[in-house]
């Protein structure tokens, strides 16, 4: 463990693998290779690829939103999955599936037109699955596989080689169909250095399949750590409000999160390999500004940091909607990950702190469902509003969703004590 002081500044706790179990690290380094293949190449690659389909903006809204929906339905089996089969079986074959559910997107190179809306969706079935199984349970494994005393660190590590495997993957999967293009010359409009770049990054990410398999436990939480507790009243004003914000503001930042890479690709005619640039900058700028938090904490408080996140991420998504260039879009997606960065850690201990100890899975259970929900939601209404009113209206329509979310969590932090 490695401590640095500053004169006027916070311990700076820089955790290294070696110090956790055998077990914990192979879970971190698992999440951290299959982020950089499905949540770093592939999430960049797939809007394009199925853009050069012919795929529309409102085919690719409806195939995140459903594909949202479909996780969220996941949530309670996947758990009950790794809880009675131990959650390093169930992970293992999870990232099979996820694997597979990744192969099968460029099949719609392959097939015959009529056949190229069902194959997207095939894939996303069985990619979700996979992803589900495996992600649902690795929070959970790594809490076994640590103790209290060395828990926030390797929670910390997790968030960390997450950050650095998707911008490493986000770098590779923008720079991978102009390689594969110049060698087959082809065009960059056409769909097979793309159909190949997906099939590179599927096999990237297979290693992910070795730590797995080295975990020496079952991950299977001990009997004494099911013990009931004294939960009280369930604290339902709490859990509405704050799953009314964060449908409010998950729906803003969707139409970023959605949407902006297909607005650079089709409307600033940006390249690939730019967009993978523009995108790995800024979840650089993500991963440092996180280690801002606990000092921002001590200075103001965790609510005080979602309200101000919130509208950072309004700020930028107004960039986005007013100026179509692509230093506003560099600048509005910066913003955008910058304020994301910030905001979750920070909601999640905002909500911790608000709930009684006992209710606190279910009340997390809430956000997390509220947040599929407007990812979906945005998702599908999103494409359609590309379709016949453009990306402007799209981004202005996020920006009154993210107002309103800042202005409804400064309501709900400043009439804590009542709720």
């Amino acid at each position: 463990m490695v401590t640095m002081l500053r004169p006027g500044r916070l311990p700076l706790r820089l955790p290294s693998l070696g110090e956790y179990t055998h077990d914990a690290r192979q879970l971190i380094l698992a999440f951290g290779i299959i982020s950089g293949s499905f949540l770093g190449a592939f999430s960049l690659l797939r809007n394009l690829y199925m853009l050069r389909l012919g795929l529309t903006p409102a085919y690719i809204g409806a195939y995140h939103g459903i594909g949202s929906f479909y996780f969220m339905a996941l949530g309670l089996p996947c758990g009950a999955l790794g809880q009675r089969f131990g959650t390093r079986r169930v992970m293992i074959i999870g990232a099979w599936l996820a694997a597979l559910g990744m192969a099968l997107l460029p099949v719609g190179q392959m097939v015959a037109p009529t056949l190229r809306t069902v194959v997207p969706f095939v894939s996303q079935f069985v990619l979700t699955t996979g992803w589900a199984t495996f992600s649902i349970n690795a929070v959970p494994a790594l809490m076994v596989a640590t103790q209290a005393s060395d828990r926030s660190g390797a929670y910390a590590m997790l968030s960390a080689l997450q950050g650095l495997g998707t911008l490493v993957g986000t770098l590779v999967g923008g720079a991978l169909p102009g390689l594969v293009a110049r060698i087959a010359g082809r065009s960059a409009a056409d769909p097979l250095p793309f159909a190949w770049a997906l099939v590179l990054v599927t096999v990237l990410g297979l290693p992910v399949i070795r730590p797995l398999v080295r975990i020496t436990g079952g991950l299977r939480p001990p009997p004494d750590s099911r013990i009931a507790l004294n939960r009280g009243p369930f604290p339902l004003l709490p859990v509405v409000a704050i799953a009314i914000y964060v449908f409010v503001r998950h729906a803003g930042w969707t139409t970023c999160a959605v949407f902006c890479s297909p607005y650079m690709d089709t409307e600033l005619g940006l390249t690939t390999a730019v967009i993978g640039l523009v995108t790995g900058i800024g979840q650089v700028a993500a991963i440092l500004v996180v280690f801002a938090i606990p000092r921002l904490a001590e200075r103001r408080n965790h609510g005080w940091i979602v309200v101000v996140s919130t509208a950072l991420l309004a700020l930028s998504l107004l960039l986005l909607a007013l100026v179509p260039h692509w230093a506003a879009a560099t600048l509005g997606l910066l913003g955008v990950q910058v304020a994301a960065a910030l905001w979750l850690p920070a909601l999640q201990v905002f909500q911790m702190e608000l709930m009684p100890e006992g209710w606190r899975a279910i009340g997390y259970g809430a956000l997390t469902t509220a947040m599929g929900s407007g990812y979906g939601a945005t998702s599908l209404f999103g494409g359609y509003l590309v379709d016949n009113h453009g990306y402007r209206a799209l981004f202005q329509l996020g920006v009154v969703l993210s107002a309103a979310g800042a202005l409804l969590m400064a309501t709900i932090s400043r009439r804590r004590p009542q709720i």
